[in-house]
């Protein structure tokens, strides 16, 4: 008997699986080639955890649950990642003379030997599931990236498309070159493309090296290596790339531009590749567009209340430029889009004209540009103008045609949008005088300027309190700068966000409204900083500003903010290194950092206590993406007095509550994005969304679903319809309740 049978044996002696159930899963196994317990599992006939926790019963093995374990870099070390990869083991700990070893096959004796030898010390096993090792491996050696080699079997879930003239008149593949065609080539393509859709990265970098070609991708802002191709598959890959790019393969001494569109998932994601000539072959990049993303509503964006009354006033002015700047990569294209959508009507005419069209607009009619046509866009913008339109978006002033043209448009009577690469809202109109705007045209177009940039999130699974450190204290310009009830949040590091802590992005912005006093200092060629002076005292709050707030509310960490915003001068500021006496969101018990006048927090933190009672009608969080439900909902509960806000699917939700603070939540269970359990979890773990009361809705009326709702942490739950007399009992019955007791 084999140790696979008789591994098979015990699993039915002891009742995990049957014997025709074994027969099906050792023929999964032999095609797929895994562990007995993963094809009992993907066969959907055990637990893969209960398969192995049972192995290690019989065996008298120790068992590892499934939660990764942390391990010392010294014993990481004692394994080189191709060895353990290849036999699948991990190192554990090191008690003495005995390695504790992580495996999969617990009869397979060759590995321990092979451990004892390498290392010098004696191998104890220790049982874990297949997955767990994965996962342990990817967090032990994460420079170990996958090799050409490990990935040449596995089949993309995406198919590329090349591009076209016409999307709908596709290159038949039959006519592209044969040597690059090959399937392995095409198969090597599509997987890089499709796992960079499937990660959500904006960007892929194929980058040649002297004896390799590294893959990277760019997730929320920063660059990851996932993939090294073998220096024999250089050209073929590059060239595969080009030609479905609408690329020329023999030119190889210029910068190249092409597009093309890749199918993952149902979805269309639009492909626009660059190459470089660099010292070892041509560099590639490759944006993603997602073509059929929905453009968010500028309330889920993250602009304060203030940022976005002002960028809804300057909306609805009917004529004027409105700029938004910042560098590559900081979110100005969503939000125009966000802000077109706002604005778009039957009654108005919205034109663009875009390089390239990143997302489509319902309602909208959008301008592709084209150089090579003559469509530039100074003069795309003049035929624009013959067009009758109400409001306009350019893509980007780059030069000084474009921005006489622009204020032109705006003069005559013309709502203009466009971005400008600048380093906050101030230097948009020194940048334009520059290009040589006459001050005076400039003064009497510009409506206002938004500044933005994107910071990293703490991840909403494994965010804990923590207060800032002093390094970063000191760069933000001091605890002064700081608000004393600050709910400071950070990121451990858990598998859903790659043990990184930080998950996603949000805006942080700047708001220049321009005034008459600002007005008449442009008219007058004032300096910078002078303009700058006049728009804080006039109530701009800067991007080191906007960011420190979002960070005091736990929606990016004070570290994140640091690396994108530069320390600007506060008005009035107060000695640079004084802390304040009791920062909050600190955990109870823990001491602040070692800072000159610091003191521990000897209440509890403000993190898990109730919002303070505020002025005026109490305030309702609709989750919903029922827009029949929520105008319905919203209607009686406005009906009996309460300030009623609305949010589409559970991860806007989730960003309004901690940034709003309402009395109540009221959420569906089943939403896009992220679903009413979730939303309420990530809620719970939050310091600032600790003692908000949150009412799930529900289709399914099943004690288990109620259960649910209450464990992830809801106060109350009632089943669909809705009726809104009750609904309102209810939430009034939730607001009497006393306030949620906090340890102290």
């Amino acid at each position: 008997m084999s140790s696979n049978e008789f591994i098979g044996a015990l699993l039915v002696k002891s009742g995990i699986t049957n014997a025709d159930g074994l027969a099906r899963a050792f023929e999964w196994q032999s095609r797929e080639g895994s562990t007995l317990g993963r094809a009992l599992a993907r066969l959907g006939l055990a637990d893969e955890s209960a398969v192995t926790r049972t192995l290690a019963s019989e065996l008298s093995l120790e068992y590892l649950g499934d939660e990764p374990r942390r391990v010392d870099e010294a014993v990481a070390a004692l394994l080189p990642a191709d060895f353990c990869r290849k036999r699948q083991v991990a190192p554990l700990g090191v008690d003495g003379q005995i390695l504790r070893l992580a495996v999969i096959d617990p009869l397979d004796f060759s590995v321990l030997q092979d451990v004892e030898f390498r290392t010098g010390k004696t191998a104890s096993a220790v049982l874990v599931t297949e997955t767990w090792l994965e996962r342990t491996l990817g967090l032990l050696y994460p420079d170990a990236t996958p090799s050409y080699d490990l990935l040449a079997s596995v089949n993309p879930a995406g198919e590329v498309e090349p591009s076209v003239e016409n999307e709908y008149d596709l290159v038949d593949p039959a006519t592209l070159a044969k040597d690059i065609n090959l399937p392995p080539i095409v198969r090597l393509v599509n997987l890089i493309l499709s796992n960079a859709a499937k990660a959500g990265a904006s960007d892929v970098h194929i980058e040649p090296q002297e004896t390799s070609v590294h893959v990277r991708q760019r997730v929320d802002g920063l660059l990851h290596e996932v993939l090294t191709i073998p220096h024999h598959l250089q050209d073929q890959t590059i060239s595969r790339l080009k030609i479905i790019s609408r690329m020329d393969i023999a030119e190889r001494r210029k910068p190249q531009d092409g597009r093309s569109r890749l199918r993952f998932e149902g979805r269309r994601i639009d492909l626009r590749v660059s190459t470089l000539p660099t010292q070892f072959g041509e560099k590639l990049v490759i944006r993603l567009l997602d073509a059929d993303a929905a453009v968010l509503p500028l309330q889920g964006l993250g602009f304060s209340v203030e940022n976005l009354r002002l960028l809804h006033s300057f909306l609805s002015c009917p004529q004027g430029v409105i700029l938004v700047t910042g560098p590559t990569g900081s979110g100005k294209t969503s939000t125009l889009y966000a802000a077109l959508n706002s604005i778009k009507s039957p009654t108005n005419n919205i034109v663009t004209l875009e390089d390239p069209i990143e997302y489509h607009l319902r309602g909208v009619n959008q301008v592709q540009l084209n150089t090579k046509a003559g469509v530039t866009f100074a003069a795309g913008l003049r035929s624009i103008l013959r067009q009758d339109p109400n409001v306009i978006l350019v893509g980007e002033i780059r030069d000084q045609e474009t921005a006489d043209v622009a204020l032109r448009a705006a003069q005559t009577g013309h709502l203009l949008l466009s971005t400008l690469h600048t380093n906050d809202a101030t230097a948009t109109i020194t940048r334009l005088v520059d290009l040589g705007i006459q001050p005076f045209v400039l003064a009497s177009s510009l409506i206002g300027v938004l500044a933005q940039r994107l910071v990293r999130r703490p991840c909403p699974s494994c965010a804990v309190s923590e207060v800032p450190g002093a390094d970063t204290v000191e760069k933000v310009g001091g605890w002064s700068r700081l608000p004393g009830d600050g709910q400071w949040v950070t990121g451990r590091g858990c598998e859903k966000c790659q043990q990184l802590g930080l998950k996603g992005r949000i805006a942080i912005h700047e708001i220049l409204q321009i005034t008459d006093e600002i007005r008449e200092l442009i008219s007058s060629r004032a300096p910078e900083h002078a303009i700058r002076r006049a728009a804080r005292r006039a109530g701009m709050r800067t991007l080191l500003e906007d960011g420190i707030a979002k960070a005091a509310h736990g929606l990016t960490t004070l570290e994140a903010v640091v690396k994108v915003a530069a320390l600007d001068e506060p008005i009035g500021a107060d000695d640079l290194t004084r802390p304040p006496a009791i920062v909050a969101g600190a955990a109870v018990g823990e001491a602040r950092p070692s800072t000159p006048g610091a003191t521990a927090p000897t209440t509890p933190p403000a993190a898990t206590e109730r919002p303070s009672p505020r002025s005026g009608p109490r305030r309702v969080l609709i989750v919903e993406d029922s827009a029949t439900i929520v105008s319905v909902v919203k209607y009686f509960l406005e009906l009996d007095g309460f300030d009623v806000l609305v949010a589409e699917d559970g991860l806007l939700g989730l960003e309004m509550a901690l940034r709003e603070r309402p009395d109540v939540i009221v959420s569906d269970v089943q939403m896009p994005r992220m679903g009413g359990l979730a939303m309420v979890k990530a809620l719970r773990a939050s310091p600032r969304g600790a003692g908000v009361r949150v009412l799930m809705l529900t289709s399914e009326s099943s004690v288990e679903s109620e259960t649910q709702g209450l464990e992830a942490g809801a106060d109350d739950y009632i089943p669909k319809p809705v009726e809104p007399r009750r609904l309102a009992a209810r939430i009034k019955a939730l607001l009497a309740r006393a306030p949620i007791a906090t340890d102290g």
